[in-house]
């Protein structure tokens, strides 16, 4: 797969060395010659020192042969004018860091296919660090209203010595949270569960499910802290959270306007 990254700070080149090591066709796009020469002799990749929202640059760098371009430039405006030109290229995928959520809509009228809310799920993963030490959230899917996590079965959970199946029909759970996968505490054997497999002390649970309804499942197996946790779940926020207008006003007084370069 031929992909186009435009911005080689140290995200950038990051992703450049582990799709340069998955055997990817890279190509890399900065305005800073000394990164791109340091990426070229590093990381063995073509790059193109240049402006990433500028025709003649993206010519050279042959965007119209990529199959997947990536905007990971610190200004919003750079990013999205990459986007509209890449696509007008006919690149057929475009990926976005999105620092900022008010440029969302924005984002999607330029074309970009896939955007990553940098600043949301690196706030999400700190705040179930503190607030749920005992969730390890592992992946997340359809826009975030599905999630993965796994979770240790404490001393005296409820669910001790029932089978699947017995869990499944439980009256008392209110989730539909699927138990896709157990690693056994004695020797960390992987168990793919079926109805008969019955669950024990210190087992961790692989859940799946939607978001809204992970918290509900894991008090369910007795994982709790012993006070009210943040629903972090799509669409369900504490009272006392800031809106998204609230939280960009205060952004915008904080940080002043995005610097336009260099890119990163």
């Amino acid at each position: 797969m031929r992909v186009l990254v435009a911005g080689a700070g140290m995200v950038g080149r990051r992703l450049i060395a582990r799709l340069s090591a998955d055997r990817h066709d890279v190509v890399a796009l900065d305005v800073d010659r000394d990164t791109c020469e340091m990426v070229a002799s590093k990381l063995g990749v073509v790059t193109v020192c240049g402006n990433a929202t500028d025709v003649t640059t993206l010519d050279q760098a042959e965007a119209t042969g990529c199959d997947v371009a990536v905007a990971l430039m610190r200004s919003a405006a750079d990013n999205l004018a990459f986007a509209l030109l890449v696509r007008g290229a006919g690149v057929p995928r475009v990926i976005a860091r999105m620092p900022n959520p008010e440029y969302r809509t924005a984002y999607e009228h330029a074309g970009v296919t896939s955007l990553i809310d940098t600043t949301g799920l690196f706030l999400e993963h700190l705040l179930l660090e503190v607030e749920r030490p005992d969730i390890q959230r592992v992946t997340e899917f359809a826009s975030g209203s599905g999630v993965a996590v796994n979770v240790r079965i404490p001393k005296g959970s409820r669910v001790i010595g029932k089978t699947i199946s017995e869990v499944y029909v439980d009256r008392s759970r209110r989730h539909s949270v699927l138990i896709a996968a157990v690693e056994r505490s004695l020797d960390g054997a992987l168990v793919i569960p079926v109805g008969p497999e019955r669950l024990r002390e210190d087992d961790v649970l692989l859940l799946v499910g939607k978001a809204a309804e992970i918290e509900e499942a894991v008090d369910y197996f007795g994982i709790r802290q012993g006070w009210l946790a943040r629903r972090w779940s799509v669409g369900r926020r504490a009272a006392e959270e800031p809106d998204e207008s609230t939280q960009v006003a205060l952004d915008r007084a904080l940080e002043g306007p995005e610097p336009s370069s260099p890119e990163d």
